[in-house]
């Protein structure tokens, strides 16, 4: 990517901040390599990013704005909660490290804002004070943040454990359950062996534990229900 000083647009380096990731990780992302990238000097990116952490807002922001632009509201609210946080998942997936991003930037930009704003919006007209609503929400995002965030890590491990001497990570486990010692049966060696591990990061696995989160809230809401009637 070549562009001239002069030139540079934050929208040039929002892409390239993009594939960096994408090639690097957020953990080795700098300044001075995405000015590299860019073939510009660093100085040039603080005309319109005052720190990689703006950069990280900015991409946090992209990532809730497309969400929020794809996001089917319709239906019962149980209905708009699970398509919307599927969706949200969708995004997450589609962008390099957005999951991380989602975690190590401030809700302060207007797009993230408006993501949580409108999660708060489905759940705001069951009978639960607002602590709950904002507590419900705050565990259903960070479900979906932690199970691509697993899934980024998972795939890290399996990498290194590659250039391991004892090969892959999946030996490894397979090992380490074979000496799993306790009483009672072997639950987790019985799971490993009819290939539930392979679940692990599957859209059924995600969707399993979206359904218990949502049935959680309605239970929740049912109960706070039936306790105001009987108080009438």
């Amino acid at each position: 990517m070549r562009i001239k000083n002069l030139q540079i647009t934050e929208q040039d380096i929002i892409k390239a901040s993009w594939e960096l990731l994408d090639d690097i990780g957020i953990e080795a992302f700098s300044m001075r390599k995405l000015a590299e990238l860019l073939k510009i000097q660093a100085a040039s990116l603080y005309w319109h990013f005052k720190s990689k952490q703006s950069i990280f807002q900015t991409l946090a922001n992209e990532v809730a704005k497309e969400a929020l632009e794809t996001a089917n509201l319709e239906g019962a609210w149980q209905e708009q909660l699970f398509n919307f946080v599927d969706r949200i998942r969708g995004v997450l997936h589609k962008y390099p490290c957005s999951a991380q991003l989602m975690m190590r930037t401030l809700p302060s930009e207007p797009n993230y804002l408006s993501l949580l704003n409108t999660l708060l919006q489905i759940v705001d007209h069951l009978p639960l004070s607002d602590s709950d609503k904002f507590s419900l929400i705050a565990c259903v995002l960070n479900y979906v943040i932690s199970f691509e965030l697993d899934k980024y890590e998972q795939d890290r491990i399996d990498l290194a454990m590659k250039n391991e001497p004892n090969g892959d990570a999946r030996v490894v486990f397979k090992q380490s359950l074979e000496h799993l010692s306790g009483d009672g049966p072997n639950v987790i060696k019985r799971m490993y062996e009819n290939n539930i591990f392979n679940e692990i990061g599957s859209d059924k696995m995600f969707y399993t534990g979206l359904k218990i989160m949502v049935s959680g809230i309605e239970q929740l809401a049912n109960e706070r229900q039936e306790r105001e009637e009987q108080e009438e």
